[in-house]
């Protein structure tokens, strides 16, 4: 395992993992969004969205940062880094932002069945912008794992037919799509930076911009604080839930793309509905349809081939 040299565009020395170490650290990933998803639906009881969001991330950023002075990693504070944090304007910032607005106008059923492209959308922009192919299997497999997602999320989706809004949807869309657009840039990045630093900067970077936007929405009434009564108990829970979605999650992705091509590290996405239903499962008690466990298993299956198939 050989570390980059440093040049003066490098902001930290990066080191290549072993391919294993990158596919587990993947499949962790989807754990936390997955298992985090289930504590924010209890924590978004409690408080706006938004203001979650706010929350979560000035609890990972805290986090993050503080490892980054534990484990003494130099950021140079120059151009080149704060180029790199921008990135984080397209993921946690406009995705975030523009999925939970678009959330908030239509159905739950309607938000997830959109960001179930979010794969797709990867390999797509991996093919066209950073050249990596698309072989018949791969192709095969995506299809596989897309199909199975659907029927993970079908649930939900046959419970509200036409409920939706399509302005909603489209910000939904938007959304998924600056997640994807931010795996492309972040897999060149990764390359040379690391990832713990890196999740630092592209996560202060959002929570920058949730900050401004939380302030526009109250400022316009479209949107309240709602943090009076809120006990310390819901709080920590709301910033242990931004530990693992966002410190944890980004940081174990953003080191499986040093080693994984975007367009395999993706197919690792469709397993976070599947943590997701698990999680319900285990701590709330949701009872899964015969549907979620057989498109769980092609899920499972896909991403497993993918991990054979998916060369660098």
């Amino acid at each position: 395992m050989e570390s980059m040299r440093a040049t003066p565009e490098t902001l930290v020395v990066a080191r290549r993992p072993p391919r294993a170490a990158a596919v587990l650290a993947a499949v962790l990933s989807a754990a936390c969004w997955g298992s985090a998803t289930v504590m924010s639906k209890s924590v978004l009881n409690h408080m706006p969205p938004m203001t979650l969001v706010t929350v979560q991330l000035a609890a990972s950023v805290c986090v993050l940062w503080v490892a980054v002075l534990l484990l003494r990693l130099r950021v140079r504070l120059d151009r080149p880094t704060r180029k790199a944090s921008l990135s984080g304007l397209l993921e946690p910032g406009l995705a975030y932002t523009f999925g939970i607005i678009g959330l908030a106008l239509t159905t739950a059923s309607n938000s997830a069945l959109i960001g179930a492209a979010e794969p797709i959308f990867i390999l797509l922009l991996a093919w066209l912008i950073l050249k990596e192919r698309i072989g018949a299997p791969m192709l095969m497999l995506a299809a596989t794992a897309t199909v199975g997602l659907l029927l993970v999320v079908a649930p939900d989706a046959s419970g509200l037919p036409g409920r939706g809004s399509l302005f909603g949807d489209l910000l939904v869309l938007a959304g998924t799509l600056f997640a994807a657009f931010y795996v492309i840039a972040t897999r060149r990045l990764v390359l040379s930076i690391d990832p713990l630093p890196l999740s630092a900067l592209q996560q202060s970077a959002g929570l920058t911009w949730t900050l401004g936007v939380l302030v526009i929405a109250l400022g316009l009434g479209l949107t309240r604080l709602g943090l009076e009564g809120v006990t310390f108990g819901v709080l920590a829970l709301a910033a242990a839930s931004g530990i693992i979605q966002y410190a944890l999650a980004f940081w174990f992705y953003l080191f499986a793309l040093q080693r994984l091509p975007a367009n395999v590290a993706a197919f690792y996405l469709t397993l976070i509905p599947v943590f997701g239903v698990g999680a319900a499962f285990v701590f709330l008690g949701e009872a899964l349809t015969l549907l979620q466990w057989l498109g769980a298993v092609c899920v499972i299956v896909s991403v497993g081939a993918i991990s054979r198939v998916g060369g660098d």
